[in-house]
């Protein structure tokens, strides 16, 4: 295939910014902040388990409080309704077995306060794990979130950089003769480099020197000739003054 050297240079160009904006995806990827941020999932996977837990267990109190609280009701009313009725009978038998009743609910009455008491102790506790886990969770997550806000910000940069870099491209692919871009993508596709520098004896495509005979052979060809780094593959541009 032939191509002008002009064509030959707009390919470096062009493999200098597919190089760019390569390494641009690969830094985008790689941000160290996402290796901070993974590295405090377990942390953060650790506190919301312990708010998680210190959850529960205050509902789980909270719930018991309510339960014994609504039993207390209930029995302060049965003793309300059964002193209104001692109040008014006329029958001995029925106004012991009314006082009976009520010393039994007096007892009980007395069993759920102490019992209410006693959970009470244990909800404040709750309340004070429920209180640390929170704070600690709250912590993890602003620290999180700044890790976050940082990547995005970095992202920001580099997209910008990215869409100049694409934009430039667009515009430096259009130049170039249709069957050599299509050459030139095809290598790079396959090897990762479409196109090379020949610098001195050396060929950027393999960083390796040519034998003698590999670059007579290349300088004995027409300039519009297309020449191929032997290592790689990869289009080698001769590029004149090195």
């Amino acid at each position: 295939m032939k191509a002008s050297p002009r064509q030959q240079q707009l390919l470096l160009d062009l493999q200098d910014l597919d190089t760019t904006i390569a390494r641009l995806r690969r830094k985008r990827s790689t941000l160290p902040e996402r290796a901070e941020l993974e590295g405090q999932s377990g942390e953060a996977g650790e506190a919301r388990n312990r708010f998680m837990a210190a959850q529960r267990d205050l509902d789980a109190q909270n719930a018991e409080i309510s339960r014994i609280e609504a039993d207390v009701q209930l029995v302060r009313q049965r003793r309300e309704r059964d002193e209104q009725l001692i109040a008014v009978s006329t029958s001995p038998k029925e106004a012991q077995a009314l006082q009976h009743e009520l010393d039994t609910l007096a007892r009980r009455q007395g069993e759920l306060e102490d019992r209410e008491l006693e959970i009470m102790e244990v909800q404040e506790r709750a309340q004070a794990e429920f209180s640390a886990a929170e704070q600690v969770l709250a912590g993890v997550d602003e620290r999180r979130a700044a890790i976050r806000a940082k990547i995005a910000e970095a992202e920001q940069r580099i997209d910008r950089d990215l869409a100049t870099h694409t934009a430039e491209r667009a515009g430096l692919a259009a130049e170039l003769q249709r069957d050599l871009l299509d050459l030139y993508e095809e290598l790079r596709g396959r090897l990762g480099i479409g196109a090379a520098r020949l610098r001195g004896t050396v060929s950027e495509a393999s960083n390796m020197s040519l034998t003698p005979a590999e670059l007579s052979d290349i300088r004995s060809a027409a300039p519009d000739e297309l020449v191929f780094c032997p290592g790689t593959g990869a289009i080698l541009v001769r590029v004149e003054g090195e």
